[in-house]
């Protein structure tokens, strides 16, 4: 029958045809939905960088009713009431940060400056958690530059005309 064999060509040429666009739109979606996976993660981080910078800011702000004790004049150092200060400052964290950030030639994750600077300093109770936060704030202020790998966020130091 030479009517069957045209009508099975066809339909076999059609079948062949939609499988091929099918798979053409399996790729298309899968990278779709690849893009949105990437752009989720990238929300997700921004959305804890953000919580972590809303409870910093919290922890600044006195609970009602609560005073706030005033800064006495001098360096800050305990020690320089008591009179057992030797006249140094103690460097802040953030001034550590920004010297990490200035003096790494390579863009720096959170966690890379913590532990650079939990060795460096001994005897300081560095926490990833706070140096992600003071990066962070060294972005907003325009002293640090913050680029994105996929999921990963490293820093670097603005330079001077940033």
């Amino acid at each position: 029958m030479p009517g069957e064999t045209e009508l099975t060509s066809a339909y076999s040429s059609k079948v062949a045809d939609d499988l091929k666009r099918n798979v053409a739109e399996q790729e298309r979606i899968r990278g779709e939905v690849a893009r949105l996976t990437a752009e989720l993660d990238e929300l997700v981080h921004d959305h804890g960088v953000l919580l972590s910078l809303q409870q910093a800011l919290r922890a600044d702000v006195p609970a009602p009713g609560r005073r706030v004790p005033r800064q006495k004049a001098g360096n800050g150092s305990r020690n320089s009431r008591s009179g057992k200060n030797s006249g140094a400052t103690k460097t802040t964290l953030v001034e550590l940060i920004r010297n990490h950030l200035a003096a790494s030639s390579t863009p720096c994750s959170a966690s890379e400056v913590t532990t650079a600077l939990s060795e460096q300093h001994r005897d300081r109770h560095v926490q990833n958690t706070v140096v992600r936060t003071s990066l962070e704030n060294l972005v907003a202020k325009g002293h640090a530059r913050r680029t994105k790998e996929g999921s990963s966020v490293f820093y670097t130091a603005a330079t001077p005309a940033e």
